[in-house]
């Protein structure tokens, strides 16, 4: 498939999917978050997927929804243009970052803004670089949050902390983002390694239990402490019959290290 406003590339088990309209600091569009839409399931399809890495092309991971299609939102002339493309529908394009089945690393490599912001959430961790600024800045254009940031920010960082950010539109700092929770850690002059490391110790671990457990953390705030015992003890007894299972137990004995094929 041919895409015009996100790369997706392979390298081993390793996917990169880049959001690729640097000039525009990666303006979200609906033409681009289709293209999203449009790769996840051939990103699932892939079996030696064992993680992707999410950023930006260029100096910014994403300024958020392109000007243009804002200024079309709040047009007073009726029919002025498609602008963010339905709102709820709009998000839902780029929040289908949340269906791919393995795990996924925002590498925030420079400002993420408002709806920016909202879909680096949409990945399972964040990797952020020195330099790098973030905040749901909507309101201080007047208008509601959204793509789920009232839903997943309280749930990231606390309701207060988000409140905070939400409600004064302010940007925060990389090491801010890192102490608040946003992101799991900040990188520099290492930061691309940084990435790399961390999806290459994902990658080695058994991929069959990855995803489950990656299922798992997913709902973990919607589920009482019994449901989610009851939903690990099933995901367990399927991973113990698995040969990847029966390899990790024999490489520890062995010493060393072990060979998942994801089976």
């Amino acid at each position: 498939m041919n895409y015009k406003h996100v790369l997706l590339s392979h390298d081993g088990p390793v996917t990169r999917l880049t959001l690729n309209a640097p000039s525009r600091l990666n303006a979200m569009t609906p033409a681009m978050g289709a293209e999203i839409r449009d790769a996840v399931p051939l990103i699932n399809a892939r079996d030696e997927t064992r993680v992707v890495i999410v950023r930006g092309a260029g100096r910014a991971f994403s300024a958020g929804g392109s000007l243009k299609s804002i200024q079309e939102e709040v047009s007073e002339e009726a029919g002025a243009g498609p602008g963010l493309g339905g709102g709820s529908n709009f998000y839902r394009l780029y929040l289908s970052v949340r269906d791919l089945e393995a795990p996924s690393i925002a590498a925030i490599n420079g400002h993420a803004i408002g709806a920016g912001l909202c879909f680096a959430l949409g990945a399972d961790m964040r990797v952020i670089r020195t330099g790098a600024r973030v905040g749901m800045t909507f309101v201080k254009l007047g208008i509601h949050p959204g793509m789920a940031a009232t839903w997943t920010l309280p749930r990231l960082i606390g309701p207060a902390r988000a409140a905070e950010l939400l409600y004064s539109g302010r940007l925060i700092d990389a090491a801010t983002a890192v102490e608040w929770g946003i992101a799991s850690r900040e990188a520099d002059a290492d930061f691309d390694q940084v990435v790399e490391d961390l999806a290459l110790e994902i990658a080695a671990a058994g991929p069959i239990a990855v995803k489950a457990t990656k299922r798992t953390v997913r709902g973990t705030f919607e589920r009482t402490l019994g449901e989610a015992l009851d939903l690990e003890s099933a995901e367990q007894e399927v991973t113990f019959r698995t040969a990847d299972a029966r390899e990790g137990v024999r490489a520890l004995t062995e010493r060393r290290s072990p060979r998942f094929e994801g089976r």
